[in-house]
C-alpha cells in the first residue's frame, strides 16, 4: 500500500531506496540493529556489548525481525511551513510487542555502512517531534505514527537535511548457546530496530561532487576496480552510472559495468568498488566511472592501470 503525503511539501516512499547499491549493501529503508547485550557464563559472568547494523536488500525486513513499517523514507521542503506526516509501524511476529521511538542523526562510513552519530549542522533530528514515543502493539497488528519537522527558521541554509526515527523494541530474541565441557554456556538477547530517514532539502542546495584515486587490481580469478567518490556539494548524492574499460592504446571498449545507486553525504567520501568475475590480458588499460546525479548532471573520472 503506498502512502501519500498529507501536504504539498511532503514526499514519502514506501519502495525501496538503496543508497549502496553497489557492493553487500542494499538501503536505507530498513536496518537491523542487533545488540549482544549480555554475555553471562554458568561459572562466573562476563559481558559483552556489540554493535551490527545491517542494511537490508529488500523491503520490508525479513519476519524473523518481527517489525516493519510504511512508508520506507520520506522526502520533504523545508521552506514551506513545518512539514507533517505519519508512518505505519507494523508488529508482523506472534507476540505482543512495546516499541520505544526516537529521532536520531546518522551517517554512512566509506565502505557504506551506517552509523548513529551526534547531531551536526546538516541534521533535521532535533526538529523532528513525533506522538507516541512508546506504544504497544498485539501480534499481526499496526497503528499509525505522526511526526512533524518543527523547523528552526533562524539555523536554515541552503543545503539538504537529514535525520530518522528509529523505532526499537523493547523485548528482544534470546539466544542461548550449547554448553562446553566444563558446562558453561553463552546467552544473548538479540534487538532489532527500524529506521525511517527522513530527508529535507531547502532552495539553493548545490549538488557536485569529483572522482579520485581509480584503480584496478587482478587477482587469480577476479577484476577487483575502485574509486573514491567525494561530495563536494551540500546535498546528498545520489547517483548511479558506469564503469568502462578500454584498451590504453587503441581506445577500443572492452567492457562496460553498470554501477547502481549509491549515496555520498556532504563532506564525506565514498570507496566505491566492483568485482567483475573475469580476467584481462596483460596489457595497459583506460578504466572511466561515468556518474549522473541530481537532475541528470554528469561526473567523472579516469585513469590507466598496468595488468601484469
Amino acid at each position: 500500500m503506498r502512502l501519500k503525503a498529507s501536504i504539498p511539501n511532503h514526499h514519502q516512499k514506501d519502495e525501496p531506496y538503496s543508497p549502496d547499491g553497489e557492493g553487500p549493501h542494499g538501503n536505507l529503508v530498513s536496518i537491523a540493529k542487533c545488540f549482544i547485550t549480555s554475555n553471562t557464563m554458568v561459572r562466573g559472568a562476563a559481558i559483552l556489548t556489540a554493535l551490527l547494523i545491517v542494511i537490508q536488500l529488500l523491503w520490508p525486513l525479513p519476519a524473523q525481525a518481527n517489525l516493519a513499517a510504511q512508508p520506507g523514507y520520506v522526502f520533504v521542503k523545508l521552506n514551506k511551513g513545518n512539514p507533517s506526516g505519519r508512518f505505519i509501524v507494523s508488529n508482523t511476529g506472534n507476540e505482543k510487542q512495546t516499541y520505544r521511538a526516537r529521532a536520531m542523526h546518522f551517517a554512512l562510513t566509506k565502505e557504506g555502512s551506517i552509523i548513529p552519530v551526534k547531531p551536526d549542522d546538516y541534521s533535521l533530528a532535533e526538529w523532528v517531534k513525533f506522538n507516541p514515543k512508546e506504544f504497544t502493539l498485539p501480534p499481526k497488528s499496526s497503528r499509525v505514527i505522526r511526526f512533524t519537522v518543527v523547523r528552526d527558521e533562524s539555523n536554515l541554509r541552503p543545503h539538504e537535511y537529514w535525520g530518522a526515527i528509529e523505532f526499537t523494541p523493547l523485548k528482544g530474541a534470546r539466544f542461548k548457546s550449547k554448553a562446553d565441557k566444563k558446562g558453561r554456556a553463552m546467552e544473548f538477547q538479540v534487538i532489532t530496530a527500524l529506521l525511517i530517514p527522513i530527508y529535507g532539502e531547502m532552495p539553493g542546495t548545490v549538488y557536485g561532487g569529483r572522482i579520485k584515486d581509480i584503480s584496478a587490481e587482478q587477482s587469480k580469478k577476479h577484476l577487483n576496480l575502485a574509486a573514491m567518490v567525494q561530495n563536494t556539494g551540500g546535498g546528498v548524492l545520489r547517483a548511479t552510472g558506469t564503469w568502462q574499460i578500454s584498451a590504453a592504446g587503441t581506445g577500443d571498449l572492452i567492457k562496460t559495468i553498470p554501477v547502481q545507486l549509491f549515496t555520498v553525504f556532504p563532506r564525506q567520501e565514498r570507496h566505491l568498488t566492483r568485482t567483475v568475475g573475469e580476467q584481462l590480458p596483460p596489457g595497459r588499460y583506460s578504466v572511466k566511472l561515468s556518474l549522473k546525479y541530481h537532475d541528470g548532471k554528469t561526473l567523472s573520472g579516469q585513469g590507466e592501470v598496468e595488468i601484469p
